[in-house]
């Protein structure tokens, strides 16, 4: 009988929703993927799919929550700082799917359950997302970071601006771009004028990418090396995103700095262990030049680490620019911004924090 009831009103949404024509007490928007959606007037209660949780910690928008992810609820959550706002929520959410990366559809029946005014998805391609509305009769409102494996900072203000406008909270969305925007001020400032010659070369290794790595996963357009004026060697490939290098590579580039995703950090040590006389060719190795990072691809990309990284790295490269800056201070200041509190601790304990590392030890 109740699954009978469930189709009876999804059937019944479907035809008084998707008409064609918006209805009292509907507007019609448009969401990031060009599709038209109708929605109620006022959002009262949202189901998130995809990591779209993340942008609603970001909107402190977590009362409109009604249903949660399985992947929300596990216990990474420094590595996803938004987690840490959910901790307490979590376990009194319904869980309405699995999640997790490849696209992963919900649970339709536990979504129909919730009944929420909207769904939000994070990064979904146009037939996945129809998909689930066809089946649930519930509006799927659809955002995006850009390009997959590429953080776009345009498409971020544009998912914010889009969600503002979707709920209701404009001026939150408002306050997150402007902090955004002065981010990237201060850190263009501060690399500003560094010529081709003072321009400090590196390689960033162990990159997380649906998963955890070692020191030959690297992206070619990392963006908080370039945010803080560094040299990319791994540019000179010439491909976006996510990329694997061959050692031998590695070893041509010779960098004279290496930076490691903590994510990873733990497979670069074991393999460091089976080849140690190819990690002592480095530079970076030899002059103690290797530092760690905080991972910020964790079920998609956490925007807040991404700018704590960039801080760090441009310490790292150019000290007398960034010599008021004192890392640690600057992504709790960045934390808070984004997710309300600081979170630095959180990142230290389950990373090991920023620092120099010796391999081996």
């Amino acid at each position: 009988m109740k699954n009978i009831l469930i189709t009876g009103i999804t059937a019944l949404v479907l035809i008084g929703s998707f008409a064609g024509t918006a209805q009292a007490g509907t507007r019609t928007l448009t969401d990031m993927n060009g599709r038209t959606v109708t929605v109620p007037d006022k959002i009262r209660s949202v189901v998130p799919l995809g990591s779209a949780l993340r942008f609603l910690v970001y909107m402190q928008s977590l009362d409109l929550v009604k249903g949660m992810e399985r992947i929300e609820q596990k216990r990474l959550v420094a590595g996803r700082l938004y987690g840490l706002a959910t901790v307490d929520l979590a376990p009194k959410l319904p869980i309405i799917g699995e999640g997790g990366s490849g696209g992963r559809l919900p649970n339709f029946e536990k979504v129909i359950e919730v009944w929420p005014d909207v769904i939000i998805t994070m990064g979904q391609d146009t037939t996945q997302v129809e998909n689930i509305q066809e089946k649930t009769g519930i509006p799927v409102y659809s955002l995006n970071y850009g390009e997959p494996g590429i953080l776009d900072v345009q498409s971020v203000r544009t998912a914010l601006t889009h969600l503002g406008k979707l709920l209701g909270r404009s001026e939150r969305a408002t306050q997150l771009i402007t902090t955004i925007d002065q981010l990237q001020a201060d850190l263009a400032r501060r690399t500003a004028g560094i010529s081709e010659k003072e321009q400090r070369a590196a390689y960033i290794g162990a990159i997380s990418f649906k998963g955890t790595h070692g020191i030959t996963s690297t992206e070619a357009a990392y963006a908080p090396l370039a945010w803080a004026g560094g040299k990319n060697v791994a540019a000179a490939i010439n491909r976006p995103g996510h990329v694997f290098i061959d050692p031998e590579q590695i070893l041509a580039w010779n960098p004279e700095i290496i930076f490691l995703d903590a994510g990873g950090l733990e497979t670069v040590q074991q393999d460091y262990q089976k080849k140690t006389a190819f990690y002592q060719q480095l530079k970076a190795v030899q002059k103690q030049q290797v530092y760690l990072v905080m991972p910020y691809n964790l079920y998609h990309t956490n925007i807040e680490i991404t700018y704590a990284d960039a801080y760090f790295i441009g310490k790292t490269l150019y000290p007398d620019r960034f010599q008021d800056i004192d890392p640690k201070i600057k992504a709790d200041e960045i934390f808070q911004a984004f997710i309300g509190m600081k979170a630095y601790a959180a990142l230290e304990k389950e990373y090991g924090g920023f620092g120099q590392l010796k391999l081996g030890e």
